[in-house]
């Protein structure tokens, strides 16, 4: 009865009149040795079993050359160590080898291996820690003290590079270039001022001329966060960036003092003497034009809406 009973139920289900219960799905799939992909669509999916195929060599390449490339670091630092202690009769070289690997090994495989949603991020920050780990360890061990100025001045460059990215995936969108400019310029006080501390500079000169360079990019963060059409914006922008740029020539000349190539008198029929002049008055005469021409095409999109 049983059996008469089952064979009815596949005859139902073979003619269209029933379906099997969806529990039954898996047994069915792994009796017939097909995917329920292939199962619901009645069909040898090829595509899909090649993908499979693909996906599973991928993961099993990923795999070893992960753990090839961390069992070749390991193996190169144990044998330093071992070279280390026999020659020197102490850790004399090898700390350095181990903070030279660890940035290797940050890099290439990575630890990003470690997690699915936030790559970028944990890429940045190991290769930030683990590069400011063998400046500090080189530092240490040479007895020298420019740890401070070249761990700094990575994390700006890391901030100019990363930052973009990182914001645009965890800021809201509204405040990220005001975010972006705040902290790029916020780590290049901090780098100036320990270049200061660390080699007795007065580096007033240099914080001058930083927050000079700050006007355009505090006006164009302003400008990101309203809701003003994109075009004023943009007249904005440059209007301010090709003044700054103009006026860049005379800041320095107040701040470093005269000296023989601060001479910003304009003469377009002597270039050779007069470059610098003619090439900034250049740059803010096509900026004023690109404004004026931003600033009507603005008008005129308003108008039509």
């Amino acid at each position: 009865m049983a059996s008469s009973s089952r064979e009815s139920a596949i005859s139902k289900w073979e003619s269209g009149k029933s379906y099997p219960d969806i529990t039954l799905v898996p047994e069915i799939c792994k009796v017939l040795d097909v995917s329920e992909h292939e199962l619901i669509r009645g069909a040898n999916d090829t595509e899909f079993r090649e993908m499979k195929k693909h996906a599973t060599l991928h993961r099993k390449v990923s795999e070893r050359f992960y753990w090839g490339f961390t069992g070749t670091y390991i193996l190169a630092l144990i044998i330093c160590l071992i070279c280390d202690i026999a020659i020197n009769k102490g850790l004399t070289f090898s700390p350095i080898v181990f903070g030279g690997l660890l940035v290797a090994f940050t890099f290439i495989p990575t630890a990003t291996r470690f997690t699915e949603q936030h790559k970028l991020a944990v890429f940045t920050l190991s290769t930030f820690a683990s590069i400011s780990l063998l400046l500090g360890i080189c530092c240490f061990i040479y007895e020298q003290n420019w740890w401070g100025i070249a761990t700094m001045g990575t994390l700006l460059g890391y901030i100019v590079l990363f930052s973009p990215y990182l914001l645009k995936r965890y800021a809201i969108r509204k405040y990220n270039v005001a975010l972006y400019f705040f902290m790029t310029y916020s780590s290049l006080f901090i780098l100036l001022f320990i270049i200061g501390v660390t080699n007795g500079y007065d580096m007033k000169p240099g914080y001058l001329i930083t927050l000079f360079t700050m006007i355009p990019f505090i006006i164009m963060s302003i400008m990101h966060m309203t809701s003003v059409n994109g075009w004023f914006k943009a007249s904005v922008n440059t209007l301010f960036m090709s003044i700054s740029l103009y006026s860049i020539q005379y800041i320095l000349t107040l701040t470093l003092g005269e000296n023989e190539n601060s001479s910003y008198k304009v003469n377009f029929s002597d270039w050779p003497n007069h470059v610098n002049a003619n090439v900034f008055l250049l740059i803010l005469i096509i900026g004023i034009i690109l404004s004026i021409v931003f600033f009507i095409v603005g008008i005129k999109q308003k108008h039509r809406r």
